[in-house]
């Protein structure tokens, strides 16, 4: 009978140290420290660039190159696997775009708005307050920037 006992709690200390490895790993911040090739729905057709991020434990930070926009800074936080980007534009108009989603792997997606312009209306008088914009991100890796570096015209 002593057996079964001890064997009962052997079990559940067992069951109870898996489920609670199992939660703190959902807790853990992903890891989104690198190059990613991003691109973003809005009301202009389809806008893209490259994030370096930086990453130290939840806390993000780097920067933005692409189109005409300039490069920004990037700051933001990870709650596991829900990131918040916000990417600082400076100018004679300037303004944040804050980028909300999830990241799964390799990828990143998720709606996003722009903060800064006054009355919600960007200088071309157009509305920038819808919730519908959309923005996805793709993880680059040494191969994937030397497959594009060498599909790309030398440009001497």
């Amino acid at each position: 009978m002593i057996a079964k006992t001890r064997s009962l709690c052997w079990g559940w200390l067992v069951l109870a140290l898996v489920c609670s490895f199992a939660a703190a790993s959902d807790n853990q911040p992903a890891n989104v420290a690198g190059k990613w090739q991003v691109s973003w729905e809005a009301r202009m057709g389809t806008e893209r660039g490259i994030l370096q991020v930086e990453q130290a434990s939840s806390g993000l930070a780097g920067s933005f190159q692409g189109g005409s926009l300039g490069s920004p800074k990037i700051s933001g936080n990870l709650e596991g696997k829900n990131i918040t980007l916000k990417l600082d534009f400076q100018g004679a108009h300037s303004f944040t775009l804050v980028l909300v989603g999830t990241v799964e792997g390799d990828s990143m997606s998720g709606k996003f708005e722009i903060q800064g312009l006054t009355d919600g209306y960007d200088w071309h008088g157009e509305n920038v307050r819808p919730t519908n914009y959309s923005w996805t991100a793709v993880r680059q890796n040494d191969r994937t920037q030397s497959a594009s570096q060498q599909n790309q015209p030398d440009r001497k």
